[in-house]
């Protein structure tokens, strides 16, 4: 029998991080203007890309206000140590985010994690503004600004046969992301979805619960 390799994909807002990074920068620094927006969003009202640019318009905010406000949100428990336990097996690990390039980055570098690739929308503070723009094409997806699932089939390629599709999500934007997963790893409002649509997923608190899994099921071996 051939052993399949795995390869995991993994949401950054929430999911990485204890909390989620975009939706507490968004609302804090356009004083609570979001709320009403992101409740759109969430009802499919609004698409990814039309809430993230409102949101970033509505926000007032300088660079330096920006990476002070970045430094208190930490990883979820276990982060760092599963992506390691990957890096040292040989496993491929990316971040799929539909958040900004510019907060993954410094949060990744901060935990001395600049080793991951990601892929996430880009972001910038100009003129007292936050910026936020939407560079990957998505197969047509209407949903998202940068969708995780055509993300997924962009990196595993045509040969997708050869790998067991390990996703770790917890919110709405990861909705596209469960087609292309063989594992699905879920809390909140993703394991909400999920249970709700007959998806399988594994509920999880910290990744020391994935890790576990992982290598009792045999996923990860090595």
């Amino acid at each position: 029998m051939t052993v399949k390799q795995p390869i995991v994909f993994c949401d950054f807002d929430g999911t990485f991080t204890a909390r989620d990074v975009g939706h507490g920068l968004y609302r804090r620094f356009s004083g609570g203007g979001n709320t009403e927006l992101v409740e759109r969003w969430k009802a499919g009202e609004v698409s990814s890309r039309e809430c993230l640019r409102e949101e970033a318009a509505m926000m007032a905010v300088t660079e330096d206000e920006v990476y002070r406000f970045l430094d208190g949100f930490p990883l979820r428990k276990g982060a760092e140590e599963f992506y390691r336990t990957t890096a040292r097996r040989g496993i491929p690990f990316y971040i799929v985010s539909d958040g900004a390039d510019l907060y993954i980055d410094y949060i990744l570098k901060k935990n001395g994690l600049q080793g991951i690739t990601y892929y996430a929308n880009h972001a910038f503070v100009r003129d007292g503004h936050f910026v936020i723009e939407f560079p990957y094409d998505n197969d047509g997806c209407a949903r998202c600004g940068c969708c995780k699932g055509s993300r997924m089939r962009e990196i595993i390629g045509s040969d997708r046969s050869a790998y067991t599709v390990v996703f770790i999500g917890d919110g709405l934007s990861d909705i596209c992301a469960l087609p292309e997963a063989d594992i699905v790893f879920a809390r909140g409002d993703l394991l909400g979805f999920c249970r709700a649509n007959g998806t399988t997923a594994i509920e999880y608190k910290s990744f020391f619960d994935i890790l576990r899994y992982l290598n009792t099921s045999g996923i990860f071996t090595g």
